[in-house]
């Protein structure tokens, strides 16, 4: 039986509720949890110790719990109420003392924040150093929950205003959840020259890979798209989409907004083609194994234009985890058109009926970005505006995402909007533009009521009587490097180090593997080293 498009999403909506009901609306949470100062996986011995920090977004004014799971079972809590988990916006940190009754095997930690909220919709940052960016054009946030870099937030800037302010650089900025710069820098070009235009680097999406999609917009590129490691330091870019990847019949293709999708097993990536002289309207390219488009792959239509509901070209686009597309068109004047558009799932067939639609005038003129909540909820739109006595300047809207309902205006200035996401937990992130005379920055909007959620970090604890010494063995050269196979101990970390004269030793890779026996390789760069691989340093 096909259900009706109420019952669908109906069901969704309920199922979703079961699933995640006690963090879909929740604003404060714990990222970037790391076990004794790592985000790698620890090994325990009796009598060790344990130090677990954590960042929260924002304060947790209800309270933190920290807990130490052996498989489903609690076997330490470590509350707030005790003095022990603390819950201050920023770094925190617990430590469990002279663990020596822990049985062998893998513990996991999980972090619980809650509070008690807003009555609505609050900016719960400031305008501060952390948060000022020149002129920023993209914002993402990693929502995959077994990732080390969960939380984290990444900025593009796409100009250098000449202020000399660290939010003036062009490239990727890297910032934890609270605004502070991640710990292996705040700022990075990713290894790419982006081009500083207002319009490189663009919009921007994580992976469930892991990595940063980047859309290089400038405007004589038209349109390819990047991906970056997490920590935006794993040398030179991976292209996604290029020139290459074009439908012959729209070579000029001006690739905006960018967005991933399931369909059956495969990951899609879709991107809106912004070309005003005739759009393909949105696209999809399935990614391979290497994360990116094949070179033969021009694409498959998903949503294309026509001349009744897409008639200008989407500017962006959204897909909510129901799989219900949204997108919007980037309307410069007076035209008898939509500036917001939700189309059903797509079914391996170009969607062409409209589910519903917002029309523009007047305050969605210019409208820039638009993103879902992860409970299908809410529609955000960030809208440039027109700046004249008709069109306010800018804007930042939230609608019902089942519906054309408008619910709320969160603009606190008056400035142009360009871009919006959401974390896991229901934060809504905008890109403020700015102005002539004032800088750009990024905000956080804390949904209404109480609330909580709970992080599962993603480095585990193994618990060992022993931890048996590692071995190099097997050494081979080969064409990357010298070739080893470490003989160790399964879920425990390794540090491989180097050395010219057996005195005086590097380290130079850290080794986590789940088995005993892992193979290594490392570059000689024609210098004859010696290596080892130890337990701490």
């Amino acid at each position: 039986m096909k259900l009706s498009l109420h019952n669908r999403i109906g069901l969704v909506g309920l199922l979703f509720f079961c699933l995640f009901a006690r963090s879909a609306q929740a604003n404060v949470y714990a990222t970037d949890i790391r076990l004794n100062g790592s985000l790698l996986p620890q090994v325990i011995l009796p009598g060790g110790n344990l130090t677990i920090s954590y960042i929260l977004n924002e304060t947790a004014t209800v309270g933190v719990w920290v807990r130490l799971y052996y498989g489903t079972n609690v076997v330490k809590t470590l509350a707030s109420a005790d003095g022990n988990a603390g819950t201050n916006a920023g770094l925190n940190s617990v430590s469990l003392n002279d663990l020596t009754n822990l049985a062998q095997g893998a513990y996991t930690v999980a972090i619980t924040a809650a509070a008690t909220g807003y009555a609505t919709w609050t900016n719960i940052t400031d305008d501060g150093t952390n948060f000022e960016i020149a002129f920023p054009r993209g914002i993402s946030v990693n929502q995959n929950t077994n990732s080390p870099y969960y939380g984290r937030v990444y900025v593009g800037n796409a100009y250098d205003d000449g202020g000399g302010n660290p939010g003036d650089q062009v490239g990727l900025f890297k910032c934890n959840a609270d605004g502070s710069p991640a710990d292996e820098g705040g700022f990075s070009t990713g290894g790419y020259g982006w081009a500083g235009d207002k319009y490189s680097p663009w919009k921007m999406a994580v992976g469930a890979d892991d990595r940063l999609y980047v859309d290089d917009f400038a405007l004589s590129r038209q349109g390819v798209v990047f991906s970056f490691d997490p920590a935006l330091d794993g040398g030179a870019p991976r292209q996604v989409i290029s020139a290459g990847n074009y439908p012959p019949e729209y070579p000029g293709l001006a690739l905006s907004g960018l967005a991933f999708s399931t369909f059956g097993t495969n990951t899609q990536i879709w991107m809106s083609d912004a070309n005003p002289s005739g759009s393909a309207g949105i696209i999809g390219w399935q990614l391979t194994s290497d994360g990116a488009a094949a070179t033969n792959d021009t694409g498959a239509s998903i949503v294309p234009a026509d001349p009744f509901v897409l008639t200008q070209a989407p500017y962006d686009l959204a897909v909510a985890r129901n799989g219900f597309i949204y997108t919007i068109q980037f309307l410069t004047s007076y035209y008898p058109a939509y500036a917001l558009i939700s189309y059903p799932p797509y079914d391996g067939e170009p969607e062409s009926t409209a589910d519903w639609v917002v029309g523009w005038y007047p305050s969605l003129l210019r409208a820039s970005g638009v993103a879902v909540d992860p409970t299908g909820t809410f529609a955000a739109l960030a809208v440039v505006g027109g700046c004249d006595t008709e069109s306010p300047c800018g804007g930042l809207y939230m609608y019902s995402a089942v519906g054309v309902d408008f619910i709320t205006d969160l603009d606190q200035t008056g400035d142009a909007y360009y871009d919006v996401t959401w974390d896991n937990v229901g934060n809504l992130y905008a890109l403020d533009g700015g102005s002539f005379d004032t800088p750009g920055a990024w905000r956080v909007y804390s949904p209404p009521g109480t609330n909580q959620a709970t992080t599962v970090a993603a480095p585990i604890l193994q618990a060992y009587d022993a931890i048996l010494a590692p071995s190099l063995l097997n050494p081979m050269a080969g064409h990357d490097g010298m070739n080893f196979t470490l003989a160790g101990q399964s879920n425990v970390a390794y540090i491989i180090q180097r050395s010219a004269d057996f005195t005086n030793w590097i380290n130079v890779a850290t080794n986590y593997s789940s088995n005993a026996s892992r193979s290594l390789c490392f570059p000689t760069c024609g210098v004859q080293n010696f290596y080892r691989a130890v337990t701490t340093p």
